[in-house]
């Protein structure tokens, strides 16, 4: 069974959104990660879509990117609208071809050109006033460690475990989009214990924190606006993404953790691994993953025109 993360997106949460998928090229091109890749092993498991509110949360907590997403995106007016274009910019760079992923690495980068300002209010080492750019290598950084850290997270507590080695490749192959969006070897770790060394550095440091636009941007994403009855049922958003979020973080958004919290989170994550075990294919695989995997065999090849660039949205701005 495949499925699409935006129909479970659009279930959820109620809210249109449009339908088709983020990839379309049907050239046999394997892409930048290609089919033996970990990351396309881990992102066929649907569950990583239950890392996807952490991601935007810890991208939020760099007063920088907070600030940027709240001058030059649509959070506050269209939040799930926001959540389906990132959402579909990381899929065309993990699963899409060379030439779809470059399209989308060039829409990125073109709308990060024109993301700059000042920040409103003083958070962690950043003052008041300060300029903030999202070609910033700080922001961009922390933009990418946030993602793979928060997909690693879901895999881990909703899939099962990965080895040392399994996380370090992951994280070297994240680098071969992570070039394309403007970091250099020179800024990022240069191994996934550098990487776990950096995010407890950014945060003990100050670099990293919650400030008024970070809660301005979580109460969009833990509190959208939704009917009575949808939102009881986003309380399981809120407490997914708080089992897995550093406790820092989580504190500084303001929001309570109990041990009842903790233990309902480790109980709604072993029924899911369970599930998982005792259903084989239960909670579905991906629909896109499917698709670049029959598109790379060439399963899908049929004379077309060009297909059109794909429309992004990502990291501060969109």
């Amino acid at each position: 069974m495949n499925i699409d993360p935006i129909r479970l997106i659009r279930w959820v949460s109620g809210t249109t959104l449009p339908g088709g998928l983020s990839i379309s090229d049907t050239n046999p091109d394997p892409g930048i990660m290609g089919p033996d890749s970990l990351t396309w092993r881990l992102h066929n498991e649907q569950c990583l879509i239950l890392g996807g509110a952490r991601a935007f949360l810890m991208q939020a907590a760099h007063p920088k990117v907070a600030q940027g997403a709240l001058d030059h995106s649509a959070y506050a007016e269209d939040p799930f609208g926001r959540v389906f274009r990132t959402v579909g910019a990381m899929s065309v760079l993990l699963v899409g071809t060379t030439r779809e992923v470059n399209a989308m690495a060039r829409n990125i980068n073109r709308i990060h050109l024109s993301v700059k300002g000042t920040l409103n209010d003083a958070a962690g080492a950043h003052p008041a006033g300060e300029a903030y750019d999202a070609m910033d290598p700080d922001a961009l950084l922390w933009v990418h460690v946030s993602f793979v850290e928060s997909m690693l997270s879901a895999y881990q507590t909703f899939v099962g475990p990965l080895t040392d080695a399994e996380r370090e490749q992951y994280w070297q192959e994240s680098l071969r989009y992570a070039h394309r969006l403007g970091l250099t070897d020179a800024m990022l770790p240069k191994n996934y214990k550098a990487v776990q060394e950096y995010v407890r550095e950014a945060i003990a440091s100050g670099e990293v924190a919650v400030g008024p636009g970070a809660r301005t941007v979580a109460q969009t994403i833990l509190y959208p606006p939704l009917p009575w009855y949808r939102q009881r049922m986003w309380g399981l958003v809120r407490l997914i993404t708080g089992g897995q979020m550093p406790p820092e973080i989580w504190r500084g958004y303001g929001l309570r953790w109990t041990w009842a919290h903790g233990l309902a989170f480790r109980l709604v994550a072993g029924a899911l691994r369970l599930m998982r075990w005792v259903f084989p294919g239960s909670l579905g695989h991906s629909v896109l993953v499917d698709f670049a995997q029959r598109r790379a065999r060439g399963e899908l090849a049929t004379p077309q025109a060009e297909p059109a660039d794909p429309q992004p949205v990502g990291g501060a701005g969109g």
